[in-house]
């Protein structure tokens, strides 16, 4: 067998090899690997900025979903305490609900000593959220099932409608409890 001479310059590679990868006298492998560096950091650049704009997009979303639960929770919170003191109000005396006017709206207050629950009319304002009673007569059909018309007045059974409403950035938001109550007592 026999070994076929190549011809080589000092770095290695033969004369044609030389030719096929020369442009302008020089390296053809260099000079498009300055220009795609470049490239390459500006794709870079861009896809970091897309991403960081998207996470701090992300991020204002579940802040602002964050706030809005927060504040749903007050809202709940604020009507439970309403029916609480509706239902406290009825230990004491079913006259404390069957004196009010059905319709009205009212709201919980405390008075007296010791202190006890009571309602004033109108809504209030608790740090920028609006709350307000309302009693509703409770109607029952011959099955003794509730019905929204029609049927026999039950004068021991109160429907309590606890609305909590407040405004977010422009627009309008509102929580509603409802249950009902009967003039009886363990």
């Amino acid at each position: 067998m026999t070994k076929k001479n190549r011809i080589t310059n000092s770095s290695g590679f033969t004369p044609s090899e030389i030719l096929k990868n020369s442009i302008g006298g020089k390296q053809r492998n260099q000079k498009f690997q300055a220009g795609f560096g470049l490239v390459e950091i500006l794709v870079a650049v861009a896809i970091i900025g897309l991403s960081l704009a998207a996470l701090t997009g992300l991020g204002n979303l579940a802040l602002k979903i964050s706030l809005q639960t927060k504040k749903n929770v007050v809202a709940v919170n604020l009507a439970n305490e309403a029916l609480e003191a509706a239902k406290a109000a009825k230990q004491e005396s079913w006259d404390n609900l069957n004196g009010l006017t059905i319709g009205s709206p009212y709201h919980p207050i405390k008075t007296g000593s010791p202190l006890k629950w009571a309602f004033a009319s109108g809504e209030e304002s608790v740090n920028g959220f609006a709350r307000q009673i309302t009693l509703s007569d409770v109607y029952r059909d011959n099955n003794d099932d509730i019905v929204d018309s029609g049927g026999t007045l039950d004068s021991n059974t109160k429907k309590i409608t606890t609305i909590v409403a407040w405004s977010d950035n422009g627009q309008n938001y509102q929580t509603t409890l409802i249950s009902y109550l009967t003039n009886w007592k363990p």
